[in-house]
């Protein structure tokens, strides 16, 4: 770990977010649609140590990006009456567990030995309870006994709050007058406001054990009362072992949330659909279309080549279109949609995280056209008429001149 621990893997326990670095958009990185919330979640902090890469690695780690996820007790329970261990849904395929090198019946090191993988639900640093402490247990710097169990409460979401801690913790980050635990745009604002709170109270104990990164983390999963129980970090031996194990893994996850900055091929960044001549303009007149306005740009490709998401994004739209035929969109992290149409064969499918330069289907002539090529939209939202100028977009986005 970081800071003052033995195994230290750097100096500051900061993990980088530098501005030649960015989030790793996709499946084995950051879910596109949660990368910009992340990002301002972590920029709402004055606290520099408080960076995306460490956020993103929080909700990797504890729900794997599902807002859905919920934590279940060992023994079946629904974890209402307390007293068993958590164990947490895990959401992911088979594989993603390859992928993130688990596969089923092996353990991460990043896990305790009990094959828990438990998430956040600890209350703020000044509530005055903490759900994972042992009854009896003695102050600051002291270690509960070998073998006790740290009792959690059920946690859901995509920071796996729990109830109680939502309660006093969760903000209504997209201002539509609701709080909802299972709502990305208020769980990870609140996380972001969480982890800040709990980097300037670790600030003001320079001598307890680990950086203040550390110390809020272990806060975060375990409750800041645990912190001050143990002078820091629990150690990775004895009951609340599972705090620094996940201390651990959050910190390992967030070095491998991060890319270099730009270029598709290093890190599925921006690209052109197709290489080839354009065709027919934006907003030209003609009787072919059903508004008199031509809503795209025509690249002019054989049927059959290869057509590219043009940056990272989700899939919202793959199949039959109508007049567009066969035709694939995308959500841009930035609020835009791309759309893709006249494909002789779709790849993608609905719900998929592309980077750019993904492979999403192949150029044809199906729907209304007088000859193959791909007809090529940029949109303020997912369907017909929300169409904006593409030749700008492409040209901000440095894949013309």
């Amino acid at each position: 770990m970081l800071g003052t621990f033995d195994d230290s893997e750097a100096a500051d326990a900061n993990i980088s977010a530098s501005s030649d670095t960015e989030l790793k958009p996709g499946d084995v990185g950051v879910p596109v649609v949660y990368a910009k919330l992340i990002r301002d979640a972590a920029a709402g902090c004055a606290d520099k140590a408080l960076t995306a890469p460490v956020l993103a690695a929080q909700l990797k780690h504890g729900s794997n990006f599902n807002p859905r996820a919920r934590s279940i007790a060992l023994d079946g329970s629904d974890g209402s009456g307390g007293g068993g261990e958590q164990s947490l849904t895990d959401p992911r395929t088979e594989e993603e567990k390859a992928a993130d090198g688990r596969k089923d019946g092996e353990l991460l090191e990043e896990e305790t030995a009990s094959g828990e993988s438990v998430s956040s639900d600890s209350p703020t640093p000044d509530d005055e309870a903490s759900g994972s402490e042992s009854s009896g247990s003695e102050a600051s710097g002291n270690e509960l006994p070998q073998g006790t169990p740290a009792d959690r409460p059920v946690t859901r979401g995509i920071a796996q709050f729990s109830d109680a801690d939502w309660a006093v913790d969760g903000i209504d980050g997209n201002k539509d007058g609701v709080k909802d635990i299972l709502d990305p745009a208020d769980a990870i604002p609140s996380l972001g406001k969480k982890m800040c709170a709990l980097l300037r109270t670790a600030k003001e104990h320079t001598d307890y054990r680990g950086a203040p990164l550390e110390m809020a983390l272990a806060g975060y999963h375990a409750g800041w009362k645990t912190v001050e129980k143990y002078g820091g970090v629990p150690r990775a031996t004895g009951a609340d072992e599972e705090t620094y194990q996940y201390v651990k893994a959050v910190l390992k996850y967030a070095a491998q949330m991060v890319v270099p900055a730009g270029g598709a091929a290093v890190s599925g960044g921006w690209t052109l659909p197709v290489q080839g001549p354009a065709g027919t303009p934006y907003h030209q007149r003609g009787s072919s279309w059903s508004t008199g306005l031509h809503t795209g740009v025509d690249f002019v490709v054989p049927s059959g080549t290869a057509v590219k998401a043009i940056g990272p994004g989700e899939v919202v739209t793959a199949g039959a279109g109508g007049d567009y035929g066969n035709q694939v969109v995308i959500r841009h992290e930035d609020g835009t949609y791309s759309q893709y149409a006249h494909l002789s064969q779709v790849k993608a499918v609905v719900g998929q995280s592309v980077l750019g330069g993904a492979l999403i289907g192949w150029s044809g002539a199906t729907g209304n056209v007088t000859g193959p090529h791909l007809h090529f939209e940029i949109r303020t939202g997912p369907a017909f008429g929300s169409d904006i100028p593409p030749i700008p977009y492409l040209r901000a986005k440095g894949l013309i001149s």
